[in-house]
């Protein structure tokens, strides 16, 4: 009987289309116990754990995977079709990998500008050129990001409703807090989130971002025993998920009119949150998204108040393994692929006096996106 390699069976058609359509002709993902991912996301229990190996996937040739004969059991019977063959000594590795790769031109590699597709150990790819010096090698950053970003139906689905029930946690936060203003610290916010998360069995790994005034100017604010009174401003950033993270940000402000300068910035950064997203489009550089929202900031006179990219990647990850709308911290050249989401989140931040940022989630579809995530539209009056 056939056993089923399911992860393996999901992403393969997907592997080998991308791989036709930028004329790759193999992508070798070499692994020793887990500094490279990507080949236990593919193998699942099947992949070697305590030597060396390398998985070979041609766009049309059977699978080969090259290993130690200490390591994986006997993979016959498996669908697709895996060729085994064993590596006893370094030699024999290496010529391995020369034989089964002599006959391609153009062969992908886990290697490239992002340090996390950058994980293919230099030493090894010193090797690799040594043995095959007339292969073109390239970057498979891309190929990684279908193993590890590009998500199924049902995920996409489970995705969306920890998003909703995150908006509903969020709206029940800030409504705690109106109930509670100058008897609330930012603790005591952050707690009634962690309580509601775990009533959900919603996993977050980290506290929840509650922020008040210039707390709010940093970023990765972690908050504290710091009373929220009222006129003051609030942000609350939250994460969570079931298998998919859902990741949201909105702001508020405890009194009944909004001074005119948080106003202003929040005007902006809803402006550049727009152009970003409008940008979001299959098979785009991840960049472009980033330097549309990054001009509107600029042209406001922000430019000195931008601290972060624009969005990152979202899976089984708050910050996921596929592209970043990143074009200033690590320029991005990975590109935005269907099926995946990213964050939506560009922020102004004004130290000593407020920060301000909007978050969105968003699908990259076929043809273009959508948002998964309820956008906050309006500046909240608590």
């Amino acid at each position: 009987m056939t056993i089923p390699l399911l992860r393996m069976n999901d992403k393969l058609t997907a592997i080998r289309k991308f791989m036709q359509d930028s004329n790759i002709d193999a992508w070798l993902i070499y692994d020793f116990r887990g500094i490279d991912p990507t080949g236990e996301a593919l193998l699942g229990h099947l992949a070697p754990r305590s030597r060396q190996y390398a998985l070979l996937i041609a766009k049309d040739n059977p699978i080969v995977l090259i290993k130690s004969p200490v390591d994986s059991p006997e993979l016959m019977d498996i669908d697709p079709t895996i060729n085994t063959f064993d590596a006893r000594t370094q030699a024999d590795f290496l010529l391995a990998i020369r034989d089964h790769t002599q006959s391609f031109e153009r062969i992908a590699v886990n290697l490239g500008e992002n340090p996390q597709t950058d994980v293919l150990p230099a030493g090894r790819f010193m090797h690799l050129c040594a043995i095959a010096p007339k292969v073109r090698w390239v970057m498979g950053e891309n190929l990684m990001q279908i193993v590890h970003s590009v998500l199924s139906s049902e995920q996409l689905d489970n995705h969306k409703k920890a998003a909703l029930t995150l908006t509903k946690i969020m709206e029940e936060a800030f409504s705690f807090l109106a109930d509670r203003i100058g008897g609330a610290t930012e603790e005591d916010v952050a707690v009634f989130i962690r309580n509601r998360l775990a009533k959900e069995k919603l996993t977050s790994v980290d506290a929840p971002m509650v922020a008040v005034q210039a707390n709010a100017a940093n970023p990765h604010y972690t908050p504290g025993d710091v009373m929220i009174r009222k006129n003051q401003l609030v942000m609350i950033d939250l994460w969570a998920k079931w298998e998919i993270f859902a990741d949201i940000t909105w702001m508020a402000f405890t009194g009944s009119k909004i001074p005119s300068e948080i106003q202003t910035v929040w005007d902006v950064v809803k402006e550049a949150q727009r152009r970003a997203t409008a940008a979001v489009k299959p098979h785009i550089e991840a960049r472009i998204p980033d330097e549309q929202a990054r001009e509107v900031m600029i042209m406001a006179g922000y430019k000195d108040a931008i601290l972060h990219r624009t969005g990152h990647s979202i899976d089984s990850l708050s910050h996921g393994k596929g592209a970043n709308l990143d074009s200033y911290e690590m320029p991005e050249t990975r590109l935005l692929l269907p099926n995946t989401l990213v964050s939506v989140e560009p922020g102004i931040y004004l130290k000593g006096k407020f920060g301000v940022r909007s978050e969105i989630n968003v699908m990259v579809t076929q043809s273009g996106h959508h948002i998964t995530t309820p956008p906050q539209e309006k500046f909240l009056c608590l």
